[in-house]
């Protein structure tokens, strides 16, 4: 058994990350390109287009994933994105059945939403549960292991979120009210897939331990928040600007995305310096 330890990508993963990808490039072109058309190119028509913007980055920011997947020749790099995506499509497919009504129902992009959001809650899993049998369990040889009270702190703070976004998903309406620009249930519910993917991201980073399985999801979560800062400007209409969210909004996003490239420059120059 110890021969399939080798942590090969298996064929099979990459092509279904082939076929990922282009979704996501496409759904990025519809969304982050061309938001105020998504009465015409996308499943729902999506209001304001900030939410639409938001989306959009995210949906690049799995294609960098995806695409890093397939340059790269080891499976651990990778494994922890899985399960959080997982659940992610289980978030999507449920909020498409509670607003069916919403939907741009005969048209072909419902039926490609629709199609992706049944199958990939059993594909994801599948390819993870095909590939997972190669994983290498130790240290690459320029690697480091996150401290353990970094670990725990990390999962303590990624567990109260997944906590507080459970919430939000039964009753959305919690948020609505607070956000700093519109939403609707279904958006509200929608936006929250996304934060239950970071933080069950967080979370399974968390338990691996390893730089080197947290570098592809860090820099995936670099470039969809620098999507987002670029994109402050042709949000900011969208925005509440008498609500003090919406200043913590935007201060939180610059924040964390100095944050990330800080710790990330920090690890590499680490690593390097063993």
């Amino acid at each position: 058994m110890g021969t399939l330890r080798d942590d090969r990508i298996l064929p099979f993963t990459r092509i279904i990350s082939s076929i990922v990808i282009c979704v996501l490039v496409l759904a990025f072109l519809a969304l982050y390109i061309l938001p105020n058309h998504t009465d015409i190119d996308f499943a729902w028509t999506i209001l304001p287009p900030t939410t639409a913007i938001l989306i959009g980055a995210g949906y690049t920011a799995g294609a960098y994933f995806f695409a890093r997947l397939l340059m790269d020749n080891k499976w651990h790099r990778v494994q922890a994105g899985f399960l959080p995506i997982t659940v992610f499509t289980i978030i999507m497919f449920v909020a498409t059945l509670l607003h069916w009504g919403r939907f741009h129902q005969g048209t072909f992009i419902f039926y490609l939403w629709t199609i992706i959001y049944l199958l990939t809650p059993f594909l994801v899993p599948f390819v993870w549960w095909r590939n997972r049998v190669t994983a290498s369990r130790g240290l690459e040889e320029h690697d480091i292991l996150f401290p353990q009270f970094v670990r725990w702190g990390l999962g303590g703070m990624a567990l109260l979120a997944i906590l507080l976004l459970v919430v939000v998903l039964i009753q959305p309406t919690i948020l609505i009210p607070f956000a700093p620009w519109k939403l609707t249930e279904l958006t509200a519910r929608i936006l929250t897939g996304w934060g239950m993917l970071s933080s069950l991201t967080v979370l399974s980073i968390a338990s691996d331990g390893r730089w080197s399985a947290a570098r592809t999801l860090l820099q995936s979560a670099l470039l969809g928040l620098s999507l987002t800062t670029l994109a402050i400007p042709r949000m900011w209409g969208d925005f509440n600007q008498t609500n003090p969210l919406t200043y913590l909004f935007v201060g939180g996003i610059i924040l964390t995305l100095v944050a990330l490239f800080g710790i990330h420059f920090w690890l590499e120059r680490s690593i390097r310096s063993k």
